[in-house]
């Protein structure tokens, strides 16, 4: 009898052994397994040039989906494991819904049958007149001006008092900006340079540019020129790109054009992303005691 339930015993362990190595499996499947992805795109200064395609897998293709756009037309497919999607399915599924509607029946000329027509017999000039009749109305002008100006009088005294008011209520609101402001500057100066808070900003800081340094594409190819209507909005855009120069700089090469509104050239992009690349530095942060005062005191000044 103790065989037997030692045996049982045996098995059940050896069925949770199995299934806990199979879930640690999946897991490391999840973080370890990446997610490959390809991009390119070239044009020439409008959209109806831009030809662009791009391609996701996972999963040894069980998760995949690419897109391209060409001739202003976009097409995408998606594939979850057995089942598929497509951009044409989903169109012939509307065509398909839409309701069919009859075209209507032309009538047949009547042959055979005649109609009579009678003529109407001219119409007579009719006179119309019109009797108004003026009811007196006494009136005294002497008063309709006294009551006239009193009316205006009133008028001018409600639009001053209403005035005066809404001057008194900009400047008590305009006090009131000035003092919160002055309140919110003080107390972001303490919380900024509160010493746990600037470690925890640090942490981040360290833990991000960590991130954007493992995303960076495998192989990355781009030749770019590029020009918005408004120079200002041009001069942005290359500080951006300047900021983010130490990842990118090897790879592409940018001319701004401060003339004319402009988009041509071409870029071509290729890596993998994995999920423990997210995983670790979360953990991390999520252990880190700064980054929880941090995070407590953020909430209770938002609330």
């Amino acid at each position: 009898m103790i065989h037997i339930l030692f045996l049982i015993l045996e098995i059940i362990g050896w069925i949770l052994l199995f299934l806990l190595v199979i879930l640690l499996l999946l897991i490391l499947t999840i973080l370890f397994y990446p997610v490959k992805y390809r991009f390119s795109a070239k044009g020439e200064n409008t959209l109806d040039t831009l030809v662009a395609d791009g391609k996701v897998s996972w999963l040894f293709h069980l998760i995949s989906g690419s897109a391209s756009y060409e001739h202003g037309e976009l097409k995408w497919k998606l594939r979850l494991a057995w089942k598929k999607f497509d951009s044409s399915k989903e169109e012939q599924k509307e065509t398909s819904e839409k309701p069919v509607v009859p075209e209507p029946l032309e009538k047949e000329p009547l042959e055979g049958k005649k109609t009579e027509v009678k003529n109407n017999s001219p119409e007579k000039d009719v006179k119309i007149e019109k009797a108004s009749e003026k009811e007196p109305e006494i009136k005294k002008e002497s008063e309709t001006e006294k009551t006239k100006v009193r009316e205006e009088r009133r008028t001018e005294n409600v639009q001053t008092e209403s005035k005066l008011k809404k001057i008194k209520y900009t400047f008590q609101k305009l006090c009131g900006t000035i003092k919160k402001a002055g309140e919110k500057k003080e107390f972001l100066t303490a919380f900024l340079t509160y010493e746990k808070h600037q470690r925890a900003f640090e942490a981040v800081k360290k833990e991000l540019c960590h991130l954007l340094h493992v995303l960076k594409p495998k192989k990355l190819q781009a030749n770019v020129t590029f020009g918005f209507s408004d120079p200002s909005w041009t001069g942005y855009m290359l500080a951006f790109l300047g900021s983010i120069y130490g990842l990118i700089g090897e790879y592409v090469q940018i001319q701004p054009d401060f003339e004319e509104r402009k988009l041509e050239g071409n870029a071509s992009a290729e890596g993998k992303i994995r999920v423990i690349y997210f995983a670790v530095p979360a953990w991390k942060l999520f252990w880190n005691k700064d980054v929880k005062i941090t995070y407590k005191h953020i909430r209770k000044h938002i609330k």
